[in-house]
């Protein structure tokens, strides 16, 4: 590793960036006495796609030879992960409300083992559907660790 390269591999160590560069030569100078080297390079930080490849292309006729980088969705080209997830607070404020249909078939007196079944059945029926009604979807890679706005006042 020549100086400038060691330079080069301190920085991206200290600022945690990642370098990309092909594995061939991009400048090719008309003058013989001078070596081939790799002027393009791809710096990245933070950046949540996979890289693909990276390729000169041969296909101009210069002393620099354009680089083409591929990058895609992490996991191999699989779309990105998602789960679910609810606003608890949502859900516990709909849950306080008494008058539901799923709620109101239950009876006040449950005395058999039928009427136990569909009480739990509706039960569940209700707390599935309150809380499918204030869930979405995020990366399953957010940080679902932080506080909201409202709750650090």
């Amino acid at each position: 590793m020549d100086q400038n390269e060691e330079k080069l591999d301190q920085l991206q160590d200290r600022l945690e960036f990642k370098i990309i560069a092909p594995s061939t030569a991009t400048y090719f100078p008309y003058n013989d006495s001078n070596r081939h080297s790799t002027l393009d390079i791809a710096l990245t930080k933070g950046v949540a796609l996979n890289l693909n490849s990276i390729e000169t292309l041969h296909s101009l006729y210069s002393d620099h030879r354009p680089v083409l980088l591929k990058m895609g969705p992490p996991d191999g080209g699989r779309p990105i992960s998602t789960i679910k997830i609810a606003d608890w607070k949502k859900v516990s404020t709909a849950f306080e409300k008494i008058g539901t249909p799923h709620l109101n078939s239950i009876p006040d007196d449950i005395r058999t083992t039928e009427e136990i079944d569909h009480a739990i059945g509706a039960l569940t029926s209700h707390v599935r559907t309150v809380v499918e009604k204030y869930e979405r979807k995020v990366p399953a890679s957010s940080d679902r660790r932080k506080f909201p706005p409202t709750s650090l006042n």
